[in-house]
């Protein structure tokens, strides 16, 4: 009994050092790489539709995911008690070194020896008192893990209101039609918790690869290019049909441009590769990067970006889905050859060209309107680089459509707004939105999320009384 306690005390203590390590520190966390590379699993298109219709958009999959590797974690661990602490720091430095680098390998396996070491003494007097220890162990383990991880999961704990990106949010200082910072919707390959926390003055850009001039940029640098504000709408892949994974704002930063006008291109180069802190990759080709709104943008509506929205510096790139955008950027590469992006390689699709969408703010789905008063039907629709040239409305179920009301675009790549009156009659209604970009009708076939972007109309019913 007492190996059991031995092992689990120490899988514990070692485990929330390592996570203290990685939360003040950035070292590598050997549950969170054994997370990442089950992701590669979790992250293709069908299991990644199928975690999204059990567990709903956001974090709650990947949560789910990591908590099952971190309780394997802590049982391999636990299981390593009955062998002496060499022979077990020997097994995990040949376990770890499969994952991480062979110095991190040995700093981990080295950090068990001696949590073990120091841990004897306690478990030679574990028969003396094993209720008292047991009891201790229990809750100490308990406090310990809940304190150390309690933050990976404040997302759940707190909920998550997904219609907070609605477009006429009431009694917003911004303009109709832009997100506040706050509300503009959030999604990551990581567990918020392990997003990149970077200090603006240790942080530089390093761009380099075919270039003339290699140049390691800091914040300041970059400032120093003439800035510019431009109105885009970003737009998720995973956001479902009516789905709020979508948000407009006013983003302030430089042209791609005027940065490889700096260093200089060889001749040669292709493709532009950007790399960010999170080992998160992705490219675009040359040409389309020297576009005059290809941007890298540090503040967002007039304020810089926050942690989670990729502070110091993300790009934007009009018409492609937000996993062609990397956040916390760090480096920028110019190559000959492509590389493969790191949901492409998951089986997503590499272009991610925006589909045409729309969308109900208001009637909501779900809440009932009364009846014989006239109301305001409001919504979005957006095309990414193609222009939105109508919106129809139906209010029984595709039979007849009126059409909307749109507003005066302010940007070419934002979304367009769009209203229509009703005064509802008693009953059940089924309220349907459908888009024309350039002329052309969105389609009406119901497409999932993943691997190209979601396709349909946003149609529900609506109780009126």
């Amino acid at each position: 009994m007492h190996r059991f306690v031995s092992g689990f005390s120490a899988a514990v203590i070692f485990s929330v050092l390592g996570l203290a390590g990685r939360v003040w520190g950035q070292l590598p966390y050997p549950p969170q790489v054994i997370f990442d590379r089950i992701t590669q699993f979790l992250g293709t298109p069908v299991m990644f539709n199928l975690i999204h219709d059990l567990l709903g958009v956001g974090q709650g999959g990947k949560i789910a995911a990591f908590v099952g590797v971190l309780l394997m974690w802590l049982g391999g661990l636990s299981l390593l008690g009955v062998l002496s602490p060499i022979l077990a720091a020997t097994v995990i430095l040949l376990v770890l070194v499969l994952l991480v680098p062979f110095p991190w390998a040995l700093a981990h396996a080295l950090l068990y020896l001696l949590v073990r070491l120091a841990l004897q003494p306690a478990t030679r007097s574990f028969e003396q008192g094993r209720r008292k220890a047991l009891t201790t162990l229990g809750a100490g383990s308990a406090l310990l893990t809940l304190g150390a991880t309690g933050g990976l999961f404040k997302n759940v704990l707190q909920g998550t209101d997904q219609t907070s990106a609605s477009a006429f949010k009431a009694g917003s200082a911004l303009p109709e039609g832009i997100v506040s910072q706050e509300d503009l919707y959030y999604v990551s390959k990581n567990l918020e918790g392990f997003d990149p926390v970077i200090e603006a003055q240790a942080w530089t850009l390093k761009v380099g690869g075919l270039v003339e001039r290699p140049t390691n940029f800091s914040l300041d640098d970059l400032k120093r290019f003439q800035q510019r504000d431009l109105e885009l709408t970003l737009n998720c892949i995973s956001n479902p049909v009516g789905g709020f994974l979508i948000g407009n704002a006013i983003w302030t930063g430089f042209t791609v441009r005027d940065l490889l006008n700096q260093v200089g291109v060889k001749q040669g180069a292709k493709f532009i590769i950007w790399k960010a802190a999170d080992g998160y990759v992705e490219s675009l080709p040359l040409g389309e990067a020297h576009e005059e709104d290809v941007l890298l943008v540090h503040s967002i509506n007039g304020e810089p970006l926050t942690p989670k929205h990729g502070f110091p510096l993300r790009v934007l790139i009009p018409g492609r889905y937000g996993m062609k955008q990397p956040r916390w950027i760090t480096e920028i590469e110019l190559s000959r050859t492509d590389i493969p992006s790191y949901w492409s390689q998951r089986g997503w699709d590499k272009e991610a060209l925006i589909k045409p969408s729309s969308r109900f703010d208001f009637p909501e789905e779900g809440k009932p309107v009364p009846a014989g008063q006239e109301i305001l039907m409001k919504g979005v629709a957006f095309a990414g680089r193609v222009p939105i040239t109508k919106v129809e409305v139906s209010v029984d179920g595709g039979k007849n459509w009126q059409e909307a009301k749109l507003s005066a675009r302010r940007s070419v790549h934002a979304w367009t707004l769009w209203s229509l009156p009703w005064t509802p009659e008693t009953g059940i209604h089924e309220v349907v939105v459908r888009a024309y970009a350039a002329g052309k009708l969105q389609t009406e076939a119901t497409a999932d999320p993943l691997p190209g972007g979601s396709t349909g109309w946003h149609r529900f019913l609506v109780n009126v009384s």
